[in-house]
């Protein structure tokens, strides 16, 4: 019996075959489009989840208020703060973990030294916190040593080569900065999905008999390193956040309250630093929770829209079927043949579209790799709650459009169904209620891709407050490029095509430290400064407005213990400076010198944040990137130039560099991802409901057959039978866009209120859009419409 039904299926599959292609292709592409964004959403919210107790791990933070500033959320501590945690019964251990000064270099003394980007600091009891699992080494003793260091696999093949064992690589010596390590330990390359991705990792025994290192971790009111804390099993988090909240006061109350400043410790769970945290000095760049729901939501959209496509058709198909149901039950086929003979159909196309997308999945998948940045393998696919959500999804479609027909159809009089003219399902106002529902969603994805790629480029061409065009970037971080950054400097302004060089502590659109900032002579007024090491020559380089006094000076004054240091408009109203002019020779305290020059407002990080309070001053320590403004009529030869120059004065490390306005624009990729995103499955959307909107209207036509060939035959003109065939489902689409305009209005408001320079929602955005989807709903109509408009009356009227 059902080997019989199955064939039967196939032959009505193959018997209507233009409408079965349509269904089948909606159902496969929305089925493709909701398979990447379930592989996407499932991995951002998976970071962490791998590491073994990780619901017991919890990041400490910090916010900073005080009476000029805003609330200040850092995702770092002051270094005390982990031994000052232990005496707490619900903790079983912590430890701290910072960066190794940003960037380091790294060598083995066989190749040239590299700067290598994720280099940091931990104690030794790092692993008993956050247990990463080691290829070779104790995970017990691993951190202990002075001279020793973890590296990941991929890092430990990158400089010393492959090996059949990973125990090869322990004693061997690498080279960080101007320090030699030994190699203690192998990490086994950690997962993508990972907030804290470390390729090197020393112990903080290195460096804790060391006077910057005791001046930076022994402060309570320094943010200079991440703490991470274990509890006990069973121990409550949230119990533990308020015994700790005030801890800082019990050491530096008094301090913290002269500075009219407050101090508040917060617990993150690891698993949910990924997406929930992105505060100031993370250790690696965060997702957002906020971007993943709006993905689940495309996703459920475009799955409602291929929904609804498949069982629209299935039902205004069904109609057709109606004599066929008749003949069936006339000859003696019971109800229940009739709906398994009908759920076996709609089943058997639903299952096919899921293969299908499966098959689309595994071959684009490199592409929405590349668009998604992320590293997907084909292995991502066959999970079973992948596997098993996408085929009881398609499942569930299936049944939910043969039900209809199965149970409508086999429940009738045999006697009315076999009439000459059929039975005429009332039908009319469900499919019409599903088109609108799809033009809708359709309308609201393509209103958000305008506006989502609009405040991109508004952020990407917005007035920064400095050129950053034709300016190369080359790091000297450490090593003998910091110690001969000044040389550098020199001998790239002797250079062919340079126009100016630069040497600064931080670029554009890097994270600043920052400082409270506050005056000798009036201590009240004081407010939270970014830091910035530059020298005489940033201004000129990076075409920034001076608009009183004169630039820091680079030779120091020994006659005065203050040095020169620039403040830029935002910090005037902090210190009740109401015109630049009245800031000029005032001195801050804690020796940080007396303001020599004021200049305009720059954004130094991404425009979804304000410009805030920032302070320039020269330090010779505190420089690590040299800034070159070139001609670009020939970069490639001003580049090997550069390349030589460098090699000349450290030919010990490989010469590296960037464009400072592609690495400022990478400020925006999770915008941009978004946007790619929307655009993508706004495609989708729109395709999939015109392939349904070209069915129906297949369908309408070859159910007016009789009345298009009778009008024709009296006179109507082709243009009146495409009016006459299209109208209707142009009211659908008017009526789709009513409803989308104000769910789009606050679904985009909402989102632009986290920048704090955005695009206006003008009127045009909605009226592109909507007449966007009413032109391609038209000429999808259309040619059905024209198709029947332009067939010949007598056959019309023949084949009824």
């Amino acid at each position: 019996m059902f080997r019989s039904q199955l064939k039967i299926a196939w032959r009505s599959f193959r018997k209507n075959i233009t409408h079965s292609l349509l269904n089948l292709t909606g159902l496969t592409m929305g089925l493709t489009a909701c398979f990447f964004i379930a592989i996407y959403v499932t991995d951002e919210y998976s970071y962490d989840r791998w590491i073994p107790q990780q619901q017991d791990v919890y990041r400490i933070g910090e916010t900073v208020k005080t009476k000029t500033n805003p609330a200040i959320r850092f995702a770092s501590t002051p270094g005390n703060l982990q031994q000052a945690i232990m005496v707490y019964p619900q903790v079983a251990t912590a430890t701290r973990i910072f960066e190794y000064f940003n960037n380091a270099v790294v060598g083995t003394g066989i190749q040239k030294q590299i700067v290598e980007k994720a280099v940091f600091l931990a104690d030794s009891n790092m692993l008993e916190v956050l247990p990463y699992p080691l290829l070779a080494g104790n995970s017990r003793t691993a951190m202990n040593e002075a001279d020793g260091v973890m590296l990941t696999a991929e890092k430990a093949e990158k400089y010393f080569g492959r090996e059949a064992n990973a125990s090869n690589y322990l004693n061997k010596i690498i080279t960080i900065g101007d320090k030699h390590y030994r190699v203690t330990a192998v990490l086994k390359n950690i997962p993508f999905n990972t907030y804290f991705r470390p390729d090197f990792i020393i112990s903080s025994v290195a460096v804790n008999r060391q006077e910057w290192f005791k001046r930076t971790t022994d402060n309570w009111h320094g943010t200079a390193v991440q703490t991470f804390v274990k509890l006990k099993p069973g121990a409550s988090a949230a119990a533990f956040e308020q015994q700790i909240a005030r801890l800082a006061y019990q050491y530096v109350g008094a301090e913290i309250k002269a500075n009219n400043q407050d101090y508040t410790y917060f617990l993150q769970p690891l698993s949910s630093i990924h997406l929930y945290s992105n505060l100031r000095y993370e250790l690696s760049k965060n997702g957002d929770a906020f971007y993943v729901r709006v993905l689940s939501f495309v996703a459920l959209f475009i799955l409602l829209i291929a929904g609804i496509n498949f069982v629209n058709l299935a039902t205004a198909r069904a109609a057709t079927r109606a004599k066929e149901v008749g003949v069936r039950k006339v000859i003696g086929a019971r109800r229940s043949q009739l709906i398994t003979q009908f759920m076996i159909e709609a089943c058997s196309m639903s299952s096919m579209a899921f293969l299908l997308s499966m098959l689309l999945v595994m071959i684009l998948l490199p592409l929405f790799n590349q668009l998604a940045d992320k590293n997907f393998t084909i292995t991502v696919l066959f999970q079973p709650l992948i596997i098993g959500a996408g085929l009881g999804i398609s499942l569930i479609i299936g049944l939910l459009a043969g039900v209809y027909p199965a149970i409508v159809l086999s429940g009738l009089n045999p006697s009315r169904m076999v009439q000459r003219h059929g039975l005429q399902m009332k039908t009319q106002f469900l499919r019409n209620s599903l088109v609108v529902t799809q033009f809708s969603i359709s309308i609201l994805l393509i209103i958000a891709t305008i506006i989502v790629y609009k405040q991109l480029q508004y952020m990407k061409n917005h007035d920064l407050g400095f050129d950053q065009s034709q300016v190369l970037v080359v790091p000297a971080i450490g090593g003998e490029a910091g110690r001969n950054i000044q040389t550098l400097v020199e001998k790239f302004k002797g250079q062919a095509d340079v126009i100016s060089v630069t040497a600064s502590g931080n670029v554009p659109g890097q994270e600043f430290g920052n400082n409270l900032i506050r005056l000798k002579n009036d201590p009240e007024k004081k407010t939270d400064c970014r830091l910035l090491s530059a020298d005489d020559q940033f201004f000129k380089t990076y075409n920034i407005k001076l608009l009183t006094g004169r630039l820091p000076s680079m030779v120091k004054d020994t006659s005065n213990k203050s040095g020169d240091i620039m403040i830029n408009e935002a910090a005037l109203p902090f210190f009740g400076w109401k015109k630049p002019e009245d800031a000029l020779g005032q001195e801050f305290d804690w020796g940080w010198g007396k303001v020599c020059g004021v200049y305009q407002d720059f954004h130094f990080n991404s425009l979804q944040q304000g410009v805030t309070p920032m302070v320039i001053f020269y330090n010779s320590g505190w420089l690590g990137y040299i800034s070159l403004k070139i001609h670009t009529r020939n970069t490639a030869a001003t580049v090997a130039a550069l390349g030589k120059t460098w090699q000349s004065v450290v030919p010990s490390m490989s010469f590296d560099y960037f464009f400072q306005d592609e690495a400022f624009n990478r400020q925006y990729r999770a915008e941009q991802r978004l946007g790619q995103l929307f655009m993508l499955f706004s495609v989708f959307a729109i395709g999939i409901a015109c392939l349904g909107l070209f069915g129906l209207a297949s369908f309408t036509a070859e159910q007016r057959t009789k009345e298009i060939g009778i009008r024709k035959v009296l006179g109507a003109s082709i243009g009146g039978i495409v009016q006459l065939l299209s109208k209707d489902f142009i009211k659908l689409v008017m009526i789709a866009a009513t409803i989308a305009f104000p769910l789009a209005w606050w679904a985009m408001s909402t989102w632009l209120e986290d920048f704090a320079y955005r695009v206006p929602l003008s009127a045009w955005i909605f009226i592109v859009a909507g007449a966007g989807a009413l032109l391609v709903a038209l000429l999808t109509v259309s040619f059905q419409a024209v198709k029947a408009a332009l067939a010949n009356p007598v056959v019309s009227l023949r084949s009824e």
